[in-house]
């Protein structure tokens, strides 16, 4: 018997899996995010676009700039901000300009022990807190960060029988893990029903009920003047529960580098994710007065924000001398623009309000067609 076996015999033997997800990656004491080292980059689990290349805070750093050299200073929040990666890429690459680009920087961090590690990293520059509640309401402009956070999420796993919706459960049975099967409660049910989702006989499907309502508070903290820019892997309703690609659902797991389909296999040691529903973002935005500025997949982001303008302007272009420098650099942008990987499968959803929505609209221009 393992470490989360009593713990579900303490909840009676028997669990729904958002709620065996939650003890599996957020337990205080042997949860998968809640280790003192990262999970992510090269040297872990699994990959993000900020831990992947140095080129991706590049790149948000320009658009920071250019919005920030129109509206002034802006409030930049990294939500999930694990080890500070991101933030920390940010103001590299911003160097003597920070201080007129952004005037607050703020890292929200769920796991102790990574905002230990914020706080050491750059001591008296990052408001590191837990939930972004716990940080005070801006008065200007703010830009808020989210990378693979809703996809980390817990969600409900349901499968379909023949006119019927089952949720899949976690048990322990023998002192062991294991699946078992109750009639889908009335808050899973009007979940697929609210996107008019209809399972085929057998497929198997997730559901997270708490991510509309966690946007939402997202964007009512960011106040009137604000950009929400959401990186995640997800799709609309539509595609996401459609049983030609996803009969057995989107959960995954991730351990070095390796893709399981198993959750209940080593708890507390290995990834378990499910793609977003980015619909359920669009309503949170819509009733809060939000718009919608674009989705993009990551390689058209970047190219969209001025990934090739950064890369002339750094002595890095078509002319530039093939040395070691070049190679290596343009390996690094390689890994974000692959079409068989985060190029294509990482997807960026941005959201905004007031004077912010009209100038990123302006910023994220469509690629000139050569």
């Amino acid at each position: 018997m393992g470490w989360i076996e009593p713990l579900i015999e303490d909840r009676g033997g028997e669990v729904g899996f958002a709620e065996f997800m939650e003890l599996a990656l957020y337990d205080p004491n042997q949860g998968y995010y809640c280790g003192t080292e990262p999970r992510y980059g090269r040297g872990g689990d699994f990959m993000t676009a900020p831990t992947a290349s140095p080129w991706y805070p590049r790149v948000l750093a320009g658009v920071v700039t250019q919005l920030a050299d129109r509206i002034g200073p802006v409030t930049l929040v990294d939500l999930a901000s694990g080890d500070g990666s991101f933030l920390a890429g940010v103001a590299e690459a911003l160097g003597g300009r920070a201080a007129d680009v952004v005037a607050r920087w703020v890292a929200v961090e769920r796991s102790p022990a990574m905002r230990d590690r914020l706080n050491r990293r750059l001591p008296g520059i990052f408001e590191v807190v837990a939930e972004i509640e716990e940080a005070e309401r801006p008065a200007g402009p703010v830009v808020i960060h989210a990378s693979e956070l809703y996809d980390a999420l817990p969600v409900e796993r349901v499968i379909a029988g023949d006119g019927s919706l089952d949720e899949l459960r976690v048990a322990v049975v023998d002192g062991s893990l294991a699946w078992s099967r109750q009639p889908a409660g009335d808050e899973v049910r009007a979940y697929f029903s609210r996107h008019q989702v209809r399972l085929e006989a057998d497929q198997i499907a997730e559901a997270c009920l708490t991510a509309q309502d966690l946007h939402r508070q997202h964007l009512l903290w960011a106040g009137d003047d604000a950009l929400m820019l959401t990186l995640d892997y997800g799709y609309d309703a539509r595609r996401l529960y459609d049983a030609r690609g996803r009969r057995q659902g989107s959960l995954a797991c991730y351990r070095r580098h390796q893709l399981s389909r198993d959750p209940l296999k080593d708890p507390g040691k290995q990834d378990i994710t499910a793609h977003v529903n980015w619909d359920e973002l669009r309503i949170a935005a819509e009733a809060v007065q939000w718009q919608e500025i674009g989705l993009w997949p990551l390689a058209e982001f970047l190219v969209r924000t001025g990934l090739a303008e950064i890369v002339e302007n750094l002595g890095l272009g078509m002319d530039a001398p093939v040395d070691s420098r070049t190679i290596r650099e343009r390996q690094e942008i390689k890994r974000l623009l692959d079409p068989e990987g985060m190029g294509s499968d990482l997807k960026m959803l941005i959201q905004g309000r007031g004077c912010l929505a009209g100038l990123c609209s302006a910023v994220c221009k469509e690629p000139q067609k050569e």
